[in-house]
């Protein structure tokens, strides 16, 4: 492929993304190029094409059969197969919510806490662990740390423990199941979730990506959003070693409530952080 071909073609895709309401489109439109001709994003800019393999014929049916399932909507993680999170290459595909830049955030702000404390030994419970990003992260930042982490879905654990083993983290234990009932009788020093927090009447409103695309049970928080951070907080007391953390990633507009919700079940020592937006994003309880 030449330059001249690469740049005709990653404008027409562009165009086309563009014309299908797709943000972001020209950065899209390079990434499938990329996908298409198995080169990295430097490679294109630098445009050295010295490592594509496959004739021009095959690299154009490719990028087609790619751009077709962008233009239906299928989220560009799941076309690729793979997000960086936190340093990790982790895949992803459907039946596995893709990880987001907030919960890296999340990650970022515990990692920090949990670093002043000076304990390396600590344990940590992921509840909702989906990709399994976060309860990786933990574990390969803090070696010496356990890690548990749950979900209900035996979809999700199967991305979940594949990249531990891609990942070469041995220090994670991943459960099937609903919250703390795998780990009914054990206690932690951390406790962490980005649980399913979108009201279920808002679920069908959400992007196409994410709606038609993405599970429903990594999604829907119930009526009001609030289900699974009622829960986890309510089973808390019967699972937290003394001294030790919550962590959570919050829904749009949830923070006062959850906030609420661990008052009255008696934790009062609560801090909201803020993401990139400046939107209350997270909820530490210490």
């Amino acid at each position: 492929m030449s330059s001249p071909a690469t740049d005709k073609l990653a404008s027409e895709i562009s165009s086309r993304l563009k014309a299908a309401g797709i943000k972001d489109a020209e950065k899209e439109a390079d990434e499938l190029l990329c996908l298409s001709l198995n080169i990295s994003k430097s490679a294109l800019y630098a445009r050295d094409f010295s490592k594509v393999t496959g004739d021009a014929a095959s690299v154009l049916k490719k990028l087609d059969s790619l751009t077709a399932r962008r233009l239906a909507r299928q989220p560009l993680q799941y076309i690729a197969g793979e997000v960086e999170f936190f340093g990790l290459s982790l895949t992803v595909g459907t039946g596995v919510l893709i990880p987001r830049p907030e919960t890296e955030l999340l990650v970022e702000i515990l990692t920090g806490i949990l670093s002043n404390k000076h304990k390396p030994n600590i344990s940590v419970l992921d509840l909702c662990t989906g990709s399994g990003c976060i309860a990786l992260t933990l574990a390969k930042h803090f070696p010496e740390s356990i890690v548990h982490a749950v979900d209900i879905s035996e979809t999700a654990l199967k991305y979940a423990a594949a990249n531990a083993a891609a990942n070469d983290i041995k220090n994670v234990t991943f459960y099937t199941g609903c919250l703390y009932e795998p780990v009914a009788c054990m206690a932690f020093d951390v406790i962490i979730s980005n649980p399913p927090y979108i009201k279920t009447a808002d679920i069908d409103l959400l992007e196409p990506e994410i709606a038609l695309y993405e599970p429903v049970e990594a999604l829907d928080g119930g009526t009001d959003g609030l289900h699974f951070y009622r829960e986890i907080i309510a089973g808390a007391p019967g699972h937290l070693n003394e001294g030790g953390i919550m962590a959570f990633e919050l829904g749009d507009t949830l923070a006062h409530s959850v906030m609420e919700i661990a008052r009255a079940a008696g934790f009062h020592n609560l801090t909201l952080k803020t993401d990139y937006s400046r939107v209350e994003r997270f909820l530490i309880i210490a």
